[in-house]
């Protein structure tokens, strides 16, 4: 049986994943769908037997990967590199990404961003960012994506 997901699926929950350390997302790997897993609920439908079902099966869900992996300070120099066509803004940026990456605060460049009003494009350029994340993880679990 080969197992197929829906894109937009995946990368709600892969988004979700990446917030916070203490619960998890997973993928049933029979049926395609996700599932939340957190302090003693599944899917927030606060039905205990609908955790403990998933809880005992979590050997069997492949649980997605953590987002946050990902090197936000190289996303935020590439989007400077590649996508910031005015060299006195890609000028400005640059230096954000040296600080952001210097003082390990991705906050230096998002502020830039907004003062430089780029919000739209650069929340687009990581939104395809982790689009290839997502695709990427999906290959090499041999998982299908459907559109």
């Amino acid at each position: 049986m080969e197992l197929n997901v829906t894109l937009t699926d995946l990368m709600d929950a892969v988004d979700r994943e990446s917030e916070f350390a203490d619960y998890g997302y997973f993928l049933d790997p029979n049926t395609g769908v996700t599932h939340f897993l957190w302090d003693g609920e599944a899917d927030e439908s606060g039905d205990p037997a609908h955790f403990e079902e998933l809880s005992e099966r979590t050997d069997e869900l492949i649980q997605l990967p953590d987002r946050s992996m990902t090197d936000l300070y190289s996303r935020a120099e590439d989007f400077t590199a590649l996508r910031v066509v005015d060299s006195k803004q890609r000028a400005r940026l640059a230096r954000a990404c040296r600080k952001a990456r210097r003082k390990r605060n991705i906050g230096f460049f998002l502020s830039e961003i907004t003062a430089l009003g780029l919000n739209a494009e650069q929340l687009a350029y990581w939104d395809e960012c982790d689009e290839e994340f997502v695709r990427h993880w999906c290959a090499q679990k041999g998982i299908g994506i459907t559109e």
